[in-house]
């Protein structure tokens, strides 16, 4: 695979550099950028399948790079220290991402991923949607979209019409209101959970579970189970209940 180093720190670009000779020889660093400008100009010349993109950079950030081009014929792997929106952002619009400082495990993990999904490419709405949930952090408001990654491709959707979120070993169904009524995630809940613990409305009930309050139809106490709109029934574990009592009190 052919990648592009975008990165103003050059100590971060030696290291991503030397564990890709080291570990990745199959992968071809073809050039390197230190600003957007120069990454603008580096992505009008080379056609990389892969491109390492830090967030922060002296003239912009990354995302104001990728929202200048008009065609995306790679995957992006964001760079970067620790920033909770971002990072947010990130997950929201199904992109990938690495921690500086990067780790081996963690690069190789990346990598594997990015072979996997190099014939999708990125899409102008994984764009849109990661701009407008850092638009919405900007004014204090949270995510309405989201890209919901899948082996068939990738699914554009409202975050209101989540009815639920279904464990299925390293997968998760999304149970959604409309057309299609469920979607499967090549994603654990583990990674949802983290993402929709902001929403008042979102609630993990079991270790295999995460709801929409909004869409609970009934608590039955004694088998202890949410009847969710249309019919299904979803279990609650005992550790949850007292929480999940009050919560839909509140709503």
């Amino acid at each position: 695979m052919k990648t592009i180093i975008i990165d103003d720190e050059p100590q971060s670009k030696v290291v991503l550099q030397e564990l890709l000779k080291k570990h990745h020889p199959e992968v071809e660093v073809v050039a390197t950028g230190s600003s957007v400008e120069e990454g603008y100009q580096l992505l009008s010349r080379y056609t990389p399948e892969v491109v390492f993109l830090d967030i922060e950079m002296p003239d912009g950030k990354g995302f104001d790079l990728l929202e200048r081009l008009d065609d995306y014929s790679f995957q992006a792997i964001f760079v970067t220290a620790y920033n909770d929106y971002a990072l947010t952002a990130i997950k929201f619009g199904a992109l990938d991402y690495l921690l500086k400082p990067i780790s081996g495990e963690d690069l190789a993990i990346a990598l594997q991923k990015a072979e996997k999904k190099v014939k999708e490419k990125i899409s102008r709405g994984q764009i849109e949607i990661l701009l407008e949930t850092l638009r919405n952090f900007e004014e204090k408001k949270l995510p309405t979209f989201i890209a919901i990654s899948t082996l068939k491709g990738i699914f554009y959707k409202q975050v209101k019409d989540i009815i639920w979120l279904q464990a299925e070993q390293n997968c998760t169904w999304f149970h959604m209101n409309g057309n299609p009524d469920k979607i499967l995630a090549a994603i654990n809940i583990g990674e949802y959970a983290s993402q929709f613990e902001r929403y008042r409305q979102f609630m993990k009930v079991h270790r295999a579970h995460i709801v929409n309050l909004y869409y609970v139809q009934k608590f039955v106490k004694g088998d202890s189970y949410l009847e969710m709109e249309g019919g299904a029934q979803v279990s609650v574990a005992r550790p949850y209940r007292e929480e999940l009592m009050e919560r839909l009190a509140q709503l």
